[in-house]
């Protein structure tokens, strides 16, 4: 496969960014836009109890199927790309799923779908039919840890899904979905990193991505001291040396604002830009404001919409709750008084304490683009 037309070349390359030179543009230069990925929450609630998800609070709320036709007509209209069904809950447990995933396709979005996997093996044929990547949350790699992390006893099953999603997408020569298994393992399950890689080697995925988990963003104690950490970093990046398969192995190596004075870490996270060391947990530490975050914005299952992924739940994060009977559009809520006041303080980064920085290669950028570009005529 030549350069340029390969899944390291294409899915995860580091610049993608420049597709979005323009909105990059207009945010250094002190304006606003509207996202380029919404994600949508369907539902809020799950079958799966993980002891470190990254959606701290469920409940029982679902979005009407006429309201998210409404959402994602309006959405398309405002220039958005991408829809991802991730989080709130397990996207897959909406009883239109896959009436959902086909309509957000005709629309013209790109789709990607993080799930705990548990419903693969009845949803596999439209996911692969319309995705463009596929993420399965595993944490445990066999069926004993991931029982003892969900709390559930579908590991089989959610393999089973898996094989099955990666035969559908061969047997019908597709090049989509990108599909990547999630670890996300503290130093209870580093003796099975090896495990996680050679699991997703024998299904034949196209990524393993391996990641600490994270604890003090959601307000959970760690359950690692800095030492465990380190060692649990270092089993990952040694995992990663040693696997020599057609496979990608992706550590992030992510450390939380509290453990940043104390562990150096030298690597570059794979989507958290290349200020990741010690006392500089990405870029708004050093900078103090985040200007990149109406790049991306959330719309719960209960209809509220936040301007960042880790402000779901937070009530005071809020821009507003969507009600089409009355007028009260994503486009209202985005341009409303209420959202320009919280915009002010994510710039002032205000809620760093709940942050793990998905925009940090974007700030990266738009911090350059807000400074004196010395030698920019060099190339």
């Amino acid at each position: 496969m030549a350069l340029g037309d390969s899944f390291a070349d294409i899915e995860l390359n580091p610049y993608k960014f420049v597709a979005h030179g323009d909105r990059l543009k207009t945010l250094s230069e002190g304006g606003d836009v509207f996202p380029v990925t919404v994600e949508l929450d369907l539902v809020d609630y799950c079958n799966h109890k993980c002891g470190w998800c990254v959606d701290p609070s469920h409940g029982d709320h679902r979005l009407e199927r006429r309201f998210v036709s409404e959402l994602l007509r309006e959405l398309r209209s405002l220039g958005v790309a991408g829809i991802v069904y991730k989080g709130g809950g397990e996207p897959t447990l909406y009883d239109d799923f896959a009436e959902i995933l086909e309509e957000t396709r005709q629309l013209g979005f790109e789709v990607g779908v993080v799930t705990n996997g548990s419903r693969l093996l009845e949803l596999g044929e439209p996911v692969v039919e319309h995705a463009s990547y596929l993420r399965v949350s595993l944490d445990g790699p066999t069926h004993t840890s991931h029982r003892a992390i969900h709390q559930s006893d579908d590991f089989g099953r959610i393999v089973d899904g898996v094989a099955g999603a990666v035969h559908l997408r061969k047997e019908q020569s597709r090049r989509h979905p990108i599909i990547g298994l999630s670890f996300a393992m503290d130093h209870s399950t580093i003796e099975l990193v090896g495990d996680a890689v050679r699991l997703g080697d024998r299904l034949g995925v196209d990524y393993v991505l391996l990641r600490p988990p994270f604890f003090e963003e959601v307000g959970r104690p760690s359950s690692m001291t800095i030492a465990d950490k380190c060692t649990v970093l270092a089993a990952f990046d040694r995992e990663k040396r040693s696997y020599s398969g057609a496979m990608r192995v992706l550590v992030d190596y992510w450390v939380s604002d509290t453990e940043a004075g104390a562990i150096p870490v030298g690597a570059v996270s794979p989507r958290r830009g290349q200020c990741l060391r010690e006392g500089a947990n990405g870029i708004e530490h050093v900078t103090g404001r985040c200007l990149a975050s109406p790049l991306l914005a959330v719309v719960a299952a209960d209809k509220r919409v936040y301007p960042c992924c880790n402000l779901r739940f937070l009530e005071d994060w809020s821009v507003g709750t969507l009600d089409y009977e009355s007028g009260v559009t994503f486009e209202r809520l985005w341009h409303g008084d209420k959202r320009k006041k919280i915009m002010e303080r994510i710039h002032a980064t205000e809620c760093i304490r709940y942050c793990t920085h998905p925009m940090s290669r974007y700030n990266e950028v738009i911090e350059y683009l807000r400074g004196p570009k010395y030698h920019s005529s060099f190339v």
